[in-house]
């Protein structure tokens, strides 16, 4: 009997081994919710969206790796594309074209005013944009996530 990889759990497992390194607990529980937060709300866009759901919640997963890897933020997009390019060619569970697509993706997941991205990019600046406003609903919306809110609330039928 031939065993078939499940490659978003073994995502999961790097995501969660890196976590398991940071010190601070708030931290460490921020990434947890956050990282997979995120790679559910992509699972869902891509069935809505016809996309694949596994390359998705990857991409979901590992859209922040670099920010809770290092403790840094500043240009952690561009920074976390290039992190995961080894990480995921390492693993050997991955084509050519996914991985790009993971990584542009990431690359471009911070720019949430920009709206011509692939489909995979559009996607995680979504799945970003829903895991924070729906972590506490009951905040108001940041102003910098209302345009692309509103789109998806009308897209979800959420209006």
């Amino acid at each position: 009997m031939e065993f078939e990889v499940n490659r978003t759990e073994v995502i999961s497992q790097v995501v969660c081994e890196m976590l398991e390194n940071i010190e601070n607990p708030y931290e460490r529980q921020a990434g947890y919710v956050h990282l997979f937060g995120v790679s559910q709300m992509a699972a869902l866009l891509a069935k809505k969206r016809n996309l694949s759901v596994e390359i998705a919640q990857i991409a979901g997963l590992l859209h922040d790796y670099y920010a809770y890897m290092t403790g840094e933020r500043e240009k952690h997009a561009s920074k976390g594309a290039d992190m995961v390019l080894p990480l995921l060619a390492k693993t050997g569970l991955f084509s050519v074209c996914e991985v790009a697509n993971i990584s542009k993706a990431i690359l471009g997941h911070s720019d949430k005013e920009k709206t011509d991205g692939t489909p995979y990019e559009e996607l995680l600046k979504d799945a970003d944009v829903l895991q924070h406003v729906l972590y506490n609903a009951s905040l108001p919306v940041e102003k910098k996530y209302a345009v692309r809110y509103a789109k998806l609330k009308e897209e979800l039928g959420l209006i």
